[in-house]
Parts: C-alpha cells; sequence; structure tokens
C-alpha cells in the first residue's frame, strides 16, 4: 500500500504518466506490450466488462489491461479513497493500469501498438472535434492513433430507452475506417451498467 501511495503521489506530481497495479494494490514491473486496455471509471467493474475484455483478449491474442485514470474529462478528479474503494472489486490476475491521462490523444502516446475498447457513448465523443483541445483538429489526432499503431474496438450499448446503440462506420471518415474495429451486436453483447449497479 505504502508503494501505491508514493506511485500516485508521483502520478500527480507528472513524474510518472501510469504504472501497473493488482486489486492487493501490489505494484507490478510488468511490459505493456501487444494489449489490450479498457478504459473506465469500474464503479465498480462487472461482468460486462469482464466478458468484453475476454471476448476482445480472445478475438486479437493480446495481453488485458483496465485503466483507470485519476483525471476525468467530464467528472471530477478521482480522489486516492475512491480508488481504494475500486480496486478490490478486481480479480486477483486481473491488471490495472492508474494514469492521469483522460484524454485518448495522451493514451496513445502513452500506450503505443494497442487495442483501445471503447463503448458507443465514448465513440461518439472520439469522433467529436469538441473533446479536442481548442488547437487540436480531428485528422491530427486520427494520425496520431495511427502514427502509435493504435486502434479502437468497439462495443455497443443499450440506452436508457433499451435500444442499442453501435457505431456505424458511415460515421467515420473513409480514411480513418481501419482505426475502428466496430463489435456486431449479435458478436458481443451486455446490458450490464455499473450505474444500474449502484
Amino acid at each position: 500500500m505504502k508503494n501505491f501511495l508514493k506511485q500516485i503521489e508521483r502520478l500527480k506530481n507528472n513524474k510518472i504518466n501510469h504504472f501497473i497495479i493488482n486489486r492487493k494494490f501490489d505494484v507490478l514491473n510488468n511490459d505493456i506490450i501487444k494489449s489490450i486496455i479498457l478504459s473506465g471509471s469500474f464503479n465498480p467493474v462487472h461482468s460486462g466488462h469482464r466478458s468484453l475484455l475476454e471476448y476482445v483478449s480472445n478475438l486479437l491474442n493480446r495481453n488485458k489491461y483496465y485503466e483507470i485514470s485519476i483525471m476525468n474529462v467530464d467528472k471530477p478528479a478521482l480522489s486516492v479513497e475512491e480508488l481504494l474503494s475500486r480496486i478490490p472489486n478486481f480479480s486477483f490476475d486481473e491488471k490495472i493500469i492508474i494514469t492521469n491521462s483522460s484524454k485518448f490523444i495522451d493514451k496513445v502516446k502513452i500506450f503505443p501498438d494497442t487495442c483501445f475498447i471503447v463503448g458507443y457513448d465514448t465513440a461518439v465523443r472520439i469522433l467529436d472535434e469538441s473533446y479536442l483541445s481548442d488547437n487540436e483538429t480531428l485528422d491530427e489526432f486520427l494520425n496520431m492513433v495511427s502514427s502509435k499503431n493504435c486502434f479502437f474496438m468497439v462495443a455497443g450499448r443499450v440506452d436508457e430507452n433499451g435500444k442499442f446503440n453501435n457505431l456505424k462506420s458511415d460515421q467515420i471518415k473513409e480514411k480513418y475506417r481501419s482505426l475502428f474495429m466496430i463489435i456486431g451486436e449479435e458478436d458481443f453483447r451486455s446490458d450490464i451498467s455499473s450505474t444500474d449497479i449502484r
């Protein structure tokens, strides 16, 4: 625990950009290679998260990680207390990356050669230029994704009215469609949400 708290301080002070832990707060020294990363707040982590990560891992034969950013675009920063309550909900063999990178333009720089799993809502935000910094364009961002050999795996989500929504290829510029792999509803669907569990 002492090492975990030390790493959190280093992260907050921008001395590091990430570290990896398990549910016991052991700080791991793994290299993140050939990775799949599922980012989220995981409040709490649930079977839908696990089955999605497992599905993509089996499909692509890559190493799987969860990622929690202590910073968030739309929400207040995560406190240490919140992390202390969320991390023990993971399984012992699951690896969790802690970062201070709320935006994917930062994540792709830190984790090249990575498949990022995102839900429909997040994919829509990724393609929304208003979520980028003032001096960034969508073309620049997606060119960065490509140059870092990263891509997105998109899973559909059920909205509050019970309708299943997923990204459609015509929502993506043709030259960037190879950066988005869309999981069909017939291949994977999970209607569980952390909000419902809470």
